[in-house]
């Protein structure tokens, strides 16, 4: 039977039309010489579809394969996650940086989620969904180079922004910390070195954490080489604090030190080490508790304490912290790298902790204080963390100063989802990264140009459940 004119209109070149049971179908066509014929014969080749009178109607699994190419797949949960939960951090950077807002909130959440260094920002942008929430965020290395620059050129309104965020009543300070950097044109980066005995160039960070909302507050870099109590001083003015408290380090403290505190009117609690002389463990030698001062809870662990007479120092006695102590100097013995004289000279001060401070803080306030140092140098570690994977690229002292601005957002965001954890009784089972993991599985699908949320998982669907964050 002759093939009807209107199956035979969708017959292009290199194709053929087939009569198969009465309906007709389209292949692809080629010939191939026949040397005993001595002719061409013609070869069927790829089925194409099924011809109607409305078209061609491609095989099922062209039209699935067709649908995958128009497919587009994101990231969504973890950054939907950090937009929702960080609003008003957001809020006070769009009022601030009404022009650079996009660019800053977008660096940061990806320095906060992936540790990201300057040159993959671009990739992380265009891979999330982010990209569609905010959009024309410009990331690349050339624009975030002037970004940095020009954040970094303008102190004032950094301050004015950190300044948002010194809200309540106990304020801590810690003495810095050094990063290394090995950038040539950071002049504030100057040889130096610190605890881990580096030499590298370094700048010297100053962090002000707020023990009430358990948030870092405010930030400050120095030169590297610069440890002046005056630094201290002025960083808790600049951030118009009255009411902060520094807690050291066992290396803080000096005579100098403390007279430069008690000149700049800043109260301190400076924790020292354990053969200061300054310290006396006789009322520690009998295990008579009775010597001591008294005793208070401190997250169900009995810690003992002794205010020294006509002195600012307090020695901090913990039973348990004593027994840990003593079994790893044991060991040390065992392992012939310590003696018993070691242990004989040394057993009256271990499990205790001695500060000198001017604060009219019970000794419980005194130690819940100097307990609140741990949160300041986990934010530390933290930011560190973060920091590492950039530590070459910032070329300038204005463009480090930006550059550790960025990072300060990022640690918020990061302290937020932190304190989230801690409300919801959540931080047994995630940490902040642990979160953003479970809900950067969760994807946005741009089906023939529809945004649809992606299936999601059992365990990200778990933790949406106990954060209260709805993601759909």
């Amino acid at each position: 039977m002759k093939i009807p004119e209107w199956a035979m209109k969708y017959r292009e070149k290199g194709t053929e039309v087939k009569d198969i049971g009465g309906k007709y179908y389209l292949y692809k066509a080629s010939s191939k010489w026949d040397p005993e014929k001595k002719r061409s014969k013609k070869i069927s080749g790829k089925y194409l579809g099924a011809i109607t009178t409305e078209g061609v109607v491609k095989s099922k699994h062209e039209r699935v394969l067709e649908g995958l190419k128009n497919i587009t797949v994101k990231e969504y949960g973890a950054t939907f996650f950090l937009m929702e939960n960080n609003k008003e951090i957001i809020d006070v950077v769009k009022k601030i940086y009404p022009h650079e807002w996009k660019d800053i909130v977008s660096f940061a959440i990806f320095r906060f989620m992936y540790n990201s260094p300057i040159k993959n920002l671009s990739s992380h942008y265009t891979s999330s969904y982010l990209s569609d929430s905010i959009i024309n965020a410009s990331l690349s290395p050339k624009s975030v180079a002037k970004l940095l620059y020009d954040l970094g050129s303008k102190r004032e309104k950094i301050t004015n922004f950190l300044k948002h965020f010194v809200q309540g009543g106990k304020f801590v300070v810690i003495d810095g910390t050094h990063i290394v950097s090995s950038s040539e044109g950071v002049d504030s980066a100057v040889p130096g070195y610190n605890s881990k005995m580096v030499f590298d160039p370094q700048i010297r960070l100053m962090l002000i954490h707020s023990l009430d909302n358990h948030m870092p507050a405010y930030f400050r870099i120095l030169p590297g080489s610069l440890t002046d109590v005056s630094a201290v001083s002025l960083t808790v003015k600049e951030a118009g604090i009255k009411n902060a408290v520094l807690i050291g380090d066992k290396g803080f403290y000096s005579k100098d030190n403390v007279g430069g505190l008690q000149k700049q009117d800043v109260r301190y609690i400076l924790p020292l080490k354990r053969n200061n002389v300054l310290i006396d463990y006789s009322p520690f030698e009998s295990g008579n508790k009775k010597l001591l001062q008294g005793y208070f809870l401190f997250q169900k662990r009995t810690i003992w304490y002794y205010k020294h007479e006509g002195k600012d120092v307090i020695t901090f006695l913990d039973d348990k912290l004593k027994v840990d102590e003593e079994q790893s100097f044991i060991h040390l013995i065992e392992c012939k790298k310590r003696t018993m004289e070691d242990f004989y000279e040394k057993q009256c001060g271990m499990g205790t902790i001695s500060v000198i401070t001017d604060c009219k803080e019970s000794s419980e306030g005194i130690y819940g204080l100097l307990k609140g140092r741990l949160e300041i140098e986990a934010a530390i570690n933290v930011f560190k963390n973060i920091l590492k994977a950039d530590k070459t690229y910032i070329r300038e002292d204005k463009s480090m100063e930006g550059w550790m601005f960025i990072n300060f957002i990022s640690l918020l965001f990061y302290y937020k989802t932190y304190r989230m954890l801690t409300e919801k009784k959540m931080l047994g089972k995630y940490s902040p990264k642990d979160v953003l993991m479970h809900l950067s599985r969760i994807y946005k699908l741009k089906i023939n140009n529809s945004w649809v949320t992606s299936e999601i998982p059992k365990k990200s669907r778990e933790v949406i459940e106990e954060i209260g964050i709805p993601i759909t």
